[in-house]
């Protein structure tokens, strides 16, 4: 099956800095990473790609959309590692986080760290599943309102929120109804470095979620106080990519020189101008 994988490569390319490799959430596609992250994480130095699962995007399958289970879907991100030659760096965001975390328990030997972002816990989205049916029954407005409070910023510009709107699409009826089950076993340990990002104001998953996550894999989560869902796109996306440039700076060796590189080009670049 042919998978839609966008590159947005290193511009001074180290072969000891692993790759990064973006995994979307239920209803996306590889294109919510593109206009931010996969741009800003090339210009620290990580060569960064995004998949589109089967059925999504770009990707083939859509036929069998309904019928793709999450199974399927770990097959995807695992098939698309084998383009690598080093370990990538996983980074979910919501449902991808719940696919990050099978890998995670399944093939840690696979994978250099994590990044959950405003994931799916382990124990799944029962409650969250049954609060958005409810939500949806009684609200007033139409579909695409609704997915629009649940996913995008208010601060977000009509234009921009219209033109993310637009690339939404159906998920599998399959993978949705897994995710209200256990992702991954009580006992769950994280071998690997793992970051967790949440928020407050996050449209699907509350911040006791992501202190939730954070204490299944022993981390303490990064929660934003004024971040939305897809934070990937939010107007202050840039707060959640530098955390996530600094975890891997201090949690992953190759990464920690490069990271000090750039926070001294930062301050040169910072410095005043000395009038002579």
């Amino acid at each position: 099956m042919k998978l839609e994988v966008l590159e947005c490569l290193a511009k001074e390319i180290n072969d000891k800095i692993p790759p990064l490799l973006f995994i979307h959430g239920a209803y996306h596609g590889a294109w919510c990473w593109e206009k931010y992250f996969l741009p800003y994480f090339s210009s620290r130095g990580f060569s960064s790609y995004a998949l589109s699962l089967r059925g999504h995007g770009k990707s083939q399958g859509s036929e069998q959309l309904h019928t793709s289970s999450l199974t399927d879907y770990v097959e995807d991100i695992l098939e698309t590692m084998l383009l690598f030659k080093r370990k990538p760096v996983l980074i979910g965001h919501s449902m991808g986080g719940a696919l990050v975390q099978k890998i995670l328990y399944l093939h840690p030997e696979k994978i250099r760290a994590a990044v959950l972002m405003a994931s799916v816990p382990p124990k799944g989205m029962l409650k969250e599943s049954l609060q958005m049916t409810l939500k949806r029954m009684f609200d007033r407005n139409s579909n695409t309102n609704f997915l629009a409070k649940l996913f995008f910023s208010n601060q977000l510009p009509d234009e921009e929120k219209e033109e993310f709107m637009k690339c939404l699409q159906e998920e599998s009826t399959k993978a949705r109804k897994e995710l209200r089950g256990r992702i991954v076993p009580k006992s769950i340990t994280a071998s690997i470095p793992t970051l967790v990002i949440g928020s407050k104001t996050d449209g699907v998953f509350s911040e006791k979620r992501a202190i939730s996550i954070g204490c299944a894999y022993s981390t303490t989560p990064v929660v934003f106080s004024n971040m939305s869902h897809d934070m990937m796109l939010d107007p202050n996306w840039k707060i959640v990519a530098d955390q996530i440039v600094s975890f891997l700076g201090k949690e992953i060796p190759e990464c920690r020189e490069r990271e000090k590189e750039w926070i001294n080009r930062d301050l040169i670049k910072s410095r005043p101008l000395q009038v002579m």
